[in-house]
């Protein structure tokens, strides 16, 4: 067997199928300075989460835009934990500035 010749242009194809086949939030590409992804770590908050929060707020237009920053801040709750992250978008990538979790729930109605 002879061995393939592996060339930008067949990677960029290869990486661009791959992404095809991607959940969407795994295609969010994310900056996370290390302080951030530190205490990201200390509260139990996954890369994933903040993938999926972020695709979520792209998705639905789910977010607060600070127009002073420029960033947006959004809230995901998938399931029994709301996830939060304030992010921008930087070019085909996503800034991450804060991310925190709860798990309380808000009932609304009469009390």
């Amino acid at each position: 067997m002879e061995p393939v010749a592996f060339n930008k242009i067949a990677g960029r194809n290869l990486l661009i199928e791959l992404r095809g086949r991607m959940e969407g939030h795994e295609q969010i590409r994310l900056l996370i300075p290390a302080e951030v992804e530190r205490l990201m770590e200390q509260r139990g908050i996954l890369r994933e989460d903040v993938q999926r929060t972020i695709h979520n707020a792209e998705t639905t237009g789910a977010k607060f835009n600070n127009s002073s920053t420029g960033h947006c801040l959004t809230s995901y709750r998938p399931d029994r934990v709301t996830y939060w992250v304030e992010y921008s978008r930087v070019g085909e990538e996503y800034q991450v500035y804060a991310a925190y979790s709860h798990r309380m729930e808000m009932k609304r109605g009469r009390g």
